[in-house]
């Protein structure tokens, strides 16, 4: 299985037709063409698709809270909560339960003090 870790898709001209690409490039990413942006990005889809081999995974950022005083993150991946000891914001950090490196949400003023962030399964598919 071919795994493709993103979070955007790059739109650019590739000669004289447009390339919608998810990764890096070609040879590790994935893409479609078209003569405009819509059939691109149909093209991709359908690549996307085509391909039982390939699977494109986009990563979900952790919320950080703080909890009596005390700012923590909660890994989207695993669940585990991280206690940021001696921090006063995270940008990214790598979950010491599964592994994974996770991009995290800045810490808005007031919101999360003293409560734990949304349980966020009912979203998953």
């Amino acid at each position: 299985m071919r795994l493709i870790r993103a979070r955007e898709i790059k739109l650019m001209w590739d000669g004289n037709q447009i390339c919608a690409l998810i990764g890096p490039d070609l040879h590790v990413g994935v893409g479609g063409f078209g003569d405009d942006v819509p059939d691109a990005l149909l093209d991709l889809v359908g690549t996307i698709q085509a391909d039982d081999d390939t699977t494109v995974w986009v990563p979900r950022h952790a919320v950080q809270y703080r909890e009596d005083g005390v700012l923590k993150c909660q890994c989207p991946e695993c669940g585990h909560i991280r206690v940021m000891h001696g921090f006063d914001r995270v940008i990214a950090y790598i979950c010491p339960a599964c592994g994974e490196s996770v991009d995290v949400l800045p810490l808005a003023d007031g919101e999360h003090d003293d409560e734990p962030p949304p349980d966020e399964d009912e979203h998953r598919e």
